[in-house]
């Protein structure tokens, strides 16, 4: 029992990762607010993660600036064409409505695989850049391949990042948890869950 209120116990070890995450949920809140750098401030967020996944000894702030920096253009660039293509989808699904018979389900099925590529495309692309470097238009393939070779850790990935919105926009009291919930850690606790994720499938390249 005495091991556990230890500065090396397990309880410490906890508290310490706890507050690092909460940490790291403010860095990433505070470089989102442009919202023109969510791409490179999400880049930074998983680059932080997947070090602290491997055990490797880097300091939350000084890891996530460095990320942030050596990442912007880039991460910048990607979240601008993840941006548009994510409104252009929207547009073309609010215009299925105006359409009938035939032509209603070529462009439905038609949607349903952009969207499925886009949803690949956008959950590993972040991730992908904060592990590798690569051009902007590879980036963009493999995250794609990588997505659809994958598809049980896809599922898993989509329901970690749907599963609290659904609960935020449930209900008011749901928004008002969502809120607490993304101010007080909740992002970097979900980029967690994604990078264990993350690594999982990118150990398998690296092997």
């Amino acid at each position: 029992m005495g091991q556990l209120f230890q500065l090396e116990g397990p309880l410490f070890k906890l508290l310490s990762r706890a507050v690092d995450l909460v940490l790291l949920n403010i860095l990433f809140l505070l470089f989102s607010l442009p919202l023109l750098t969510i791409g490179a401030s999400t880049t930074a967020l998983y680059s932080v993660l997947l070090k602290v996944i491997r055990n490797e000894d880097e300091t939350i702030v000084k890891s996530f600036f460095i990320s942030f920096r050596n990442n912007f253009k880039q991460g910048t660039m990607v979240w601008l064409v993840v941006s548009v293509a994510g409104v252009l989808l929207l547009a073309n699904f609010g215009l299925l409505g105006k359409a009938n018979g035939l032509p209603m389900i070529l462009w439905t099925s038609v949607l349903i695989v952009f969207s499925f590529v886009y949803i690949c495309t956008s959950l590993f692309a972040f991730a992908y850049m904060a592990r590798y470097e690569d051009t902007i238009k590879k980036v963009l393939i493999n995250s794609m391949i990588m997505g659809i070779s994958h598809f049980p850790y896809l599922i898993l990935l989509i329901f970690f990042n749907v599963f609290p919105l659904w609960i935020a926009f449930s209900s008011p009291a749901g928004l008002l948890t969502g809120l607490y919930f993304g101010t007080f850690g909740g992002f970097a606790l979900v980029g967690l869950m994604n990078s264990i994720i993350f690594r999982k499938i990118f150990m398998k390249y690296e092997s």
